[in-house]
């Protein structure tokens, strides 16, 4: 989940790397605006040895993936180096940047405003392989005019896959462990009724819980707020981002209270009651944890694990993924991660790089994950290969199909704050989250920290800009 900006770290470091990458805009190749050098259009059959750098996790491109590009498309030469935040501004500062970069939707913004995206809108225009009526909305994510102006203008990349991020989780043999009905929801229902679902199949153990009622992805915490604040009517940041408001905010303090109230009780992991295995994935499969709120992506590790109890439950149907709980009566499950790829700036081979670029996002790796089931790809036309057989993978295919019109929404993330897993206004809930829950400082002062500390943040962020 950790992309080339999203990883876990202090909020000094975060804001050591928004210093070190905002002061790069001036390294940016001359002749256009930061951020804006116009590719030239359709890549150009390589002559001579072209050595290519992607920064990538092995996992998503493999090494037999690798050398089939190799020797597919020689002269060309692809290399990949591990994700990693301080090499990438390295190499950025000292005119070595990779060519490719994985990316989220929350990096876009700031790597935009810092000048460090190639713009491909020429070379999307004149492919046969990436063509823009071919991509799903969550491209948007990777279209804008601006740093604040997110899906619209010229396109700089796209996602490789995704998944609407809110899909609900149910493994029904927990439920049936506990001795309480496991719930069809089928038709979404409201965030009152997906509390009381999931306190009624916790269980705890004096003061720590055995079984969870519900779990989420914690380090995309203040993405949820987002995107649960906007279907809500509401904003976490000020129109021009200058700002986070959280104190006297309503639909953002019931977003936070929402996560809050839950670890508050035990029903979901915290650092009073953590999880058993770090993270919710061996939880819900080795069934410890009833209820996960997260993405398509899930379908693959649930298919993978080895455990012949959930592998069991798995062929009885028993592990379902339903549509996200409706809001304050609104429906919508956006997708927040939106993992992909950009170009960088920098490149000192732009028509090579889109070759390679195309070539993963829409030819043999694009077609191999939409194989397996481990996300949704990001054009129309390859749907037809995602997994529909089977117990899981047919309700995931219909739910999927169900959901489609809530997911097509984009968040505009903040361009002063760099985009980790958590961003700053989660790194500071997650650090004064255990006092709070211990009754050291107040719910309230838990948000005024927020407020305080994320503004001081995006404070120091746009003086680096300016």
């Amino acid at each position: 989940m950790n992309s080339t900006l999203s990883a876990q770290l202090s909020r000094r470091h975060l804001l050591k790397l928004m210093g070190v990458g905002l002061a790069l805009s001036a390294c940016a190749p001359a002749g256009a605006p930061a951020g804006d050098q116009a590719s030239a259009g359709a890549a150009a059959p390589a002559s001579a040895a072209t050595e290519l750098v992607m920064m990538y996790h092995a996992g998503e491109i493999p090494d037999p993936l690798i050398t089939q590009f190799n020797e597919n498309y020689a002269p060309l030469h692809l290399t990949r180096v591990d994700v990693d935040p301080t090499r990438f501004y390295a190499m950025f500062a000292a005119g070595e940047a990779p060519d490719l970069v994985r990316s989220m939707a929350p990096d876009i913004p700031q790597l935009l405003g810092r000048g460090m995206l190639l713009n491909l809108q020429s070379y999307f225009e004149t492919s046969d392989v990436l063509q823009e009526d071919d991509m799903l909305p969550v491209n948007n994510y990777y279209r804008a005019g601006d740093p604040l102006s997110i899906g619209q203008g010229s396109l700089y990349g796209m996602v490789k896959d995704w998944a609407p991020d809110g899909f609900i989780w149910v493994n029904e043999a927990v439920f049936e462990d506990v001795g309480v009905d496991a719930p069809d929801l089928t038709e979404p229902v409201s965030e009152g009724d997906i509390n009381a679902i999931a306190r009624s199949v916790t269980v705890r153990e004096g003061n720590q819980t055995k079984t969870f009622g519900f779990d989420t992805a914690t380090g995309f915490i203040d993405r949820f707020w987002m995107s649960m604040a906007k279907a809500a009517g509401g904003s976490l940041y000020t129109d021009d981002f200058t700002a986070i408001q959280v104190v006297d905010n309503e639909p953002v303090v019931n977003a936070i209270k929402f996560y809050f109230d839950l670890a508050n009780e035990g029903v979901m992991p915290s650092a009073l009651n953590p999880s058993p295995a770090g993270w919710f994935g061996p939880d819900f499969t080795g069934g410890r944890l009833a209820i996960v709120r997260t993405g398509y992506w899930f379908h693959g590790f649930c298919v993978a694990d080895p455990g012949e109890e959930f592998q069991a439950a798995l062929a009885d149907g028993k592990i379902k993924m339903y549509p996200s709980f409706s809001w304050y009566g609104a429906r919508s499950n956006p997708c927040i991660t939106a993992a992909g790829a950009i170009a960088t700036s920098s490149t000192k081979n732009p028509d090579a790089t889109w070759t390679a670029f195309e070539w993963f996002m829409g030819k043999e790796p694009a077609q191999d994950r939409a194989r397996s089931g481990w996300g949704l790809p990001g054009l129309t036309s390859l749907w037809d290969l995602i997994p529909k057989e089977g117990p899981l993978s047919s309700l995931t295919w219909a739910t999927i199909q169900a959901e489609e019109p809530y997911t097509r929404d984009t968040i505009q993330f903040n361009p002063y704050l760099a985009g980790g897993e958590p961003m700053v206004p989660g790194i500071v809930y997650q650090t004064n989250l255990e006092q709070a829950l211990r009754g050291e400082i107040s719910f309230e002062e838990l948000l005024a920290r927020i407020e305080s500390e994320t503004n001081v943040a995006i404070q120091e962020g746009r003086d680096q800009v300016s």
